[in-house]
């Protein structure tokens, strides 16, 4: 039989074992250049990378204008302006969106998207339709001059007495200073102007 004095001596010895060998286990990780920092290990699989940015903060974008009476084009047949009969389609604008991302060089690089609708007319025989769609970075302040402007073409292939095409872009090419307070300006720029 064992004394009460034993069995706590056994006892007190297993716990003593097993703290040491947890704190073996423990003062392996992060140390040397198999470190487990920045990697998640999960149920037997491989460690996962994790990339640092994946917890950066949110890069802010330029806020998104829709310039006055640009949301819409409605193209008519030659002769027929302005009649019912004469419609070839309408288009809108509906959507936008952007989000950023840092740049190394201290610019962001935004990534801006655009969708809406183009509904046949009477007068429409089917095709395509080729929207322009201009996208500007503009400076703060009234009467300043665009950074940057261009005229995207929206190709919509759209069929006689079709239901309206929802139509989409998403320009990731877009490039915003760093430190300067900008805006991007946005619409449907038939003259190219």
């Amino acid at each position: 039989m064992i004394s009460a004095f034993q069995a706590v001596a056994k006892s007190r010895l297993k716990t003593m074992f097993t703290l040491g060998i947890c704190a073996a286990a423990l003062s392996g990780c992060g140390a040397g250049s198999d470190s487990v920092a920045g990697k998640i290990i999960s149920g037997g699989q491989e460690p996962i990378e994790i990339s640092p940015e994946t917890f950066a903060p949110p890069v802010s974008c330029p806020p998104m204008q829709l310039k006055t009476n640009t949301f819409l084009i409605m193209k008519y047949a030659r002769g027929k302006e302005d009649q019912a009969e004469g419609l070839l389609y309408q288009a809108t604008i509906e959507d936008w969106a952007n989000t950023c991302t840092q740049g190394a060089d201290g610019q962001r690089q935004m990534k801006a998207g655009f969708s809406g609708n183009v509904t046949p007319g009477p007068a429409w025989q089917g095709g395509e339709v080729i929207l322009p769609l201009r996208i500007a970075i503009v400076p703060g302040g009234s009467g300043a001059k665009p950074l940057s402007s261009e005229v995207l073409k929206v190709p919509v292939t759209l069929g006689a007495g079709a239901p309206s095409e929802k139509w989409t872009l998403i320009e990731g090419n877009l490039t915003v200073p760093a430190n300067e307070s900008v805006k991007v300006v946005f619409g449907f720029d038939e003259g190219g102007r």
